[in-house]
């Protein structure tokens, strides 16, 4: 199962709510999110264990995550179009997956072409740079995992369609939509140009170090090798002190999250307690993200270890899986290093070739 904290540890793609908020249940309160996010994931998952577990719960669960994520709140239909963005994302991703599955050079070419998108954007808006991370992480899906087959369009249209009817229901049952956060065109043009030679060696750097992480993973007959990328692309920001901060809570939530999902699924193998379980994990991410940050990795890390165990069998079938997931982390931490070393050796080249203009006489 791909590491799905694609949309983390940012809080939902938006500013977090003030620690002061006077209702956590309205708006984009934190007790509110949770809920919606517990439903958004756990909704498909249950639904896949009543008819029988198959590989459309993945893309259920991705476009799920990412629709949570995207979702600025406002007026009903202005909001279903953000979520059908969402799902627009998950289908491109895993198509142009699918077409590079098997070609070497595409595979190469389509993980570099996604990873300037990504940079080009990471600073621009957070619903923009999460959009970016889903694309990296779909096109890694198709391409090495799971090809992206008819029955998945129709899949990720009624993931997006149950995402909407949760998040206006709930706006419903608390009196009322939440404003919209939707991201303005205003002012983007100027930041693009501003910012220009940065994002040039950022994006320089980040078409390097994401092939380049694919290449060493398959060298290295790592068992997940996509991992290893999304990894890199979660943690990887322009600004090196936040990349920093990213990658120790994601090692340390990770390890944490794992140790958590493992002694649980010992306990409690049962498919009903693995899924309670899940739906645990997922109301406590946002709270325990307020926390910190590792602990808020650790909570989504413990679902999807919770649903690797569920959809093996149990803890032992999954051990494999596991074991990837923690390596794999630690390889993708590595090349976003990689990458942010790149980047300051690129600005510095940038800087030489094209000195900034002084003032003028």
């Amino acid at each position: 199962m791909p590491a799905l904290e694609t949309g983390a540890p940012e809080p939902h793609g938006r500013e977090a709510p003030s620690p002061t908020a006077p209702d956590p249940w309205h708006g984009d309160g934190l007790a509110a999110r949770s809920v919606r996010f517990a439903a958004i994931l756990v909704g498909p998952i249950a639904f896949g264990l009543a008819i029988g577990l198959q590989s459309w719960l993945l893309f259920a669960v991705v476009t799920g995550i990412l629709a949570f994520t995207v979702d600025p709140g406002g007026p009903a239909l202005p909001r279903l179009g953000w979520l059908a963005g969402a799902g627009l994302v998950v289908l491109v991703g895993s198509g142009i997956g699918t077409l590079a599955a098997g070609h070497q050079g595409l595979v190469i070419a389509s993980f570099a072409a996604v990873g300037v998108i990504y940079a080009l954007v990471e600073s621009l808006h957070q619903t923009y740079a999460v959009g970016a991370r889903f694309l990296c992480l779909t096109v890694a899906v198709g391409a090495l995992y799971l090809p992206l087959a008819p029955v998945d369009v129709l899949v990720v249209a009624a993931a997006v369609l149950y995402a909407w009817l949760v998040s206006i229901t709930w706006d419903v049952l608390v009196g009322g939509p939440r404003p919209s956060t939707a991201p303005l065109l205003a002012g983007m043009s100027t930041l693009l140009r501003v910012t220009a030679r940065e994002r040039r060696s950022f994006a320089a750097a980040v078409a390097i170090a994401v092939p380049l992480a694919y290449l060493t993973s398959t060298a290295l007959g790592l068992h997940r090798p996509y991992w290893t990328l999304i990894v890199t692309v979660i943690v990887l920001r322009a600004d090196m002190m936040s990349s920093g901060r990213l990658m120790r809570d994601m090692l340390g939530g990770t390890l944490l999250g794992i140790g958590a999902a493992l002694a649980y699924g010992l306990a409690f193998p049962q498919h009903w307690m693995l899924l309670a379980g899940m739906l645990l994990a997922a109301l406590v991410r946002w709270p325990a993200q307020q926390l910190h940050g590792a602990l808020g990795m650790a909570a989504l890390t413990a679902f999807v270890i919770l649903l690797i165990e569920l959809i093996s069998g149990s803890v032992g079938g999954a051990t494999q899986d596991i074991e990837a997931r923690a390596v794999d982390v630690a390889v993708g931490c590595g090349f976003a290093v990689v990458a942010l070393l790149l980047d300051w050796l690129f600005r510095w080249l940038f800087a030489r070739i094209e000195p900034a203009p002084g003032p003028k006489a």
